[in-house]
């Protein structure tokens, strides 16, 4: 079993990462000083 997931499972932080998306637009920006964690145990 692959454990590596494809950058599309997680929020884009870069240029990049959206334009891989196919996204032109942003609708939410979010600007935070701390680390994004996707993780029920920091929820």
């Amino acid at each position: 079993m692959d454990s590596k997931r494809p950058v599309t499972d997680w929020l884009p932080i870069t240029k990049k990462e959206v334009e891989m998306r196919g996204w032109e637009d942003l609708d939410v920006i979010i600007i935070s000083g701390d680390a994004y964690v996707d993780h029920p145990a920091f929820g």
